[in-house]
């Protein structure tokens, strides 16, 4: 399934076969470099949500709760929310609701992916959803998000940007 990235200046991608290996290898030995050092591609999150084994998920939840920075909680919630099970899907709930700046880097990717607008712009909608450019066309695309069965983190986000995008939507004129 393609999913669009997001505009973000220091995106991660796959870069080759032999770097998709070593990211694989990465997340299943416990180190989580590629995570922390920007927010990764759908291509990663692609490739990685379907064959973790038991250890590497461990680590994604470990570091979507204590992870040392918010890009790497904010990648590992990324990659829970596409992985099946009630556990992955209550750490994600979990992080999201308690740590406001993954929240906010959740939040912006969210519509920095689906409305392809510039980085600074999803930030700004993330801080304030009711003062999104084009308000309609993003709830649209949320309304379409907040129904997805393979990913936690896109229904959460979804939901909360929704809500709080109401007071600007009310009934169409």
């Amino acid at each position: 399934m393609y999913r669009a990235d997001t505009n973000h200046p220091r995106l991660r991608k796959i870069e080759s076969p032999e770097h998709l290996q070593h990211i694989q290898q990465a997340v299943e030995s416990g180190d989580s470099d590629i995570f922390a050092q920007g927010p990764t591609s759908s291509s990663i999150d692609a490739a990685v949500a379907p064959v973790p084994g038991s250890d590497a998920i461990g680590h994604f939840r470990r570091w979507a709760v204590s992870g040392e920075t918010s890009t790497l909680r904010a990648n590992a919630v990324s990659i829970l929310g596409f992985l099946p099970g009630r556990e992955n899907a209550d750490v994600v709930v979990s992080v999201l609701e308690t740590d406001a700046v993954v929240r906010r880097l959740c939040l912006a990717s969210e519509v920095s992916r689906l409305t392809q607008c510039a980085w600074d712009v999803a930030l700004a909608v993330a801080d304030d959803p009711a003062g999104a450019p084009e308000p309609r066309r993003l709830a649209t695309k949320l309304a379409k998000e907040a129904v997805d069965p393979k990913d936690t983190e896109a229904r959460w986000c979804a939901g909360y940007l929704l809500q709080r995008m109401a007071v600007v939507l009310g009934p169409e004129s």
